[in-house]
């Protein structure tokens, strides 16, 4: 690891409000796990159905919570999934279900985190012009990120037990997220870095019948990492061999967005994932994320020339790069910093004009946005969780040392 004095001041400013996300984060986790003992959400909908695995369960709900900070309206669902159970002859199941405990505790306490991401498989092309040609159908030969899946994670600053001042990660550390398991005597909190795949903005100015374009997004999440969302427990109650997972707190991006719910815009807000190997052998993953219910879906600028730096932020590239010493001059001047959100207003307004109709007929509300967006958050755990087998089942032995495991396990660079 390496101390880095020269912290840019988004990074400053980044790492000021990480107290304030964490022990929200905190609460609303404390929060959830005893309205989800007690079932006792104010409204709870089942979510999502998944063909020929009725196993597979999962549900949205919405609640009032009391923070340390006030209180807030949230939203939030949960999911749960079969993931995987050992094959093994018969009277030789306690063995393989001992073996497979000290298996599913390393991978997910130690490496899942470096392998959540994956690239989806896409055609070889059959030369370089080929795949520089223009021809052929769109999306033969993605670029870049554009066919990776699951969560991705980078490592980014950290402080540890007992120092007044964070840390940060070097660049070549990033990848290669820590043992969970370092958090019960070395570390306080680690800062990562969340970027979100395969995300676009759609946008359907004339409605669903009309022209649509899908521009993709560069967007991304900061989270912080800690003890607190850690699980790691071994025969925590009969008929459990063990429960590991993590979590983490959401911290908003100090860069302004035209977001304002969102990728960058979720706090107060945790996630947390938790893998429970049963004394069957059979291995089941629980997820949920809460977050404070949208104030605002959008968020614009009263300068429209504002809206070209918030949507190439957004876009990203060698463009929005080369205009940041223009930006940094523009949001010196008056009205530059006044933003609205067209979204929800006109959701009211609709509701108001129509006497409900809008929302009982067509499904205009924020309740509907908003289980939408929860609804992407399931997709994304599926994906994640799905795709993440494949890396488990292709180790024979999670526990053997990482000078056995192929380099895109041990440096976290798996896409």
């Amino acid at each position: 690891m390496s101390d880095n004095d020269k912290l840019s001041e988004t990074e400053r400013r980044l790492l000021e409000a990480v107290p304030k996300a964490l022990r929200d984060g905190v609460d609303l986790l404390r929060w959830w796990q005893q309205a989800d003992a007690d079932n006792s959400y104010e409204e709870r909908y089942e979510e999502a159905a998944v063909f020929n695995r009725p196993e597979d369960k999962s549900y949205g709900f919405f609640d009032c919570v009391k923070l340390s900070s006030g209180r807030v309206r949230v939203n939030g669902n949960v999911q749960e999934m079969f993931y995987d159970e050992p094959k093994a002859p018969p009277g030789y199941e306690g063995t393989a279900v001992d073996w497979l405990d000290g298996q599913i505790r390393e991978f997910i306490l130690r490496y899942f985190m470096r392998v959540s991401d994956y690239r989806q498989p896409h055609p070889v092309p059959e030369s370089d012009s080929a795949a520089s040609s223009g021809l052929g159908m769109s999306g033969a030969h993605p670029e870049e990120d554009s066919a990776i899946e699951g969560f991705g994670f980078s490592q980014i600053h950290y402080k540890r037990r007992g120092d007044a001042e964070a840390g940060s990660f070097a660049e070549e550390e990033r990848g290669a997220i820590v043992d969970l398991r370092r958090f019960d005597d070395e570390f306080e909190w680690i800062v990562l870095k969340n970027p979100i795949f395969s995300f676009g903005l759609d946008l359907k100015p004339f409605g669903k019948s009309g022209p649509q374009m899908r521009m993709p997004a560069k967007v991304f999440n900061y989270l912080v990492l800690s003890p607190d969302f850690v699980v790691n427990e071994e025969r925590p109650e009969p008929g459990i061999r063990g429960r590991y997972g993590f979590g983490y707190a959401f911290v908003n991006d100090p860069e302004p967005s035209a977001f304002g719910y969102g990728p960058g815009k979720l706090e107060p807000a945790f996630e947390q994932m938790v893998w429970e190997i049963r004394d069957s052998g059979e291995i089941t993953v629980r997820a949920v994320f809460v977050a404070e219910e949208p104030r605002g879906i959008l968020n614009l600028s009263v300068d429209p020339l504002a809206w070209g730096f918030q949507l190439g932020k957004i876009v990203g590239g060698p463009a929005y790069e080369a205009v940041q010493p223009l930006k940094r001059f523009w949001d010196k001047l008056p009205l530059t910093n006044v933003t609205f959100d067209p979204v929800l207003p006109t959701v009211r307004m609709l509701n108001l004009v129509t006497a409900g109709q809008a929302a009982k007929r067509l499904g205009i509300s924020k309740n509907h946005i908003v289980k939408e967006a929860l609804f992407l958050h399931f997709l994304q755990h599926y994906q994640t969780i799905v795709g993440s087998l494949q890396t488990w089942r292709q180790i024979p032995d999670w526990t053997a040392g990482e000078e056995t495991l192929p380099q895109f396990v041990v440096t976290g660079r798996s896409s």
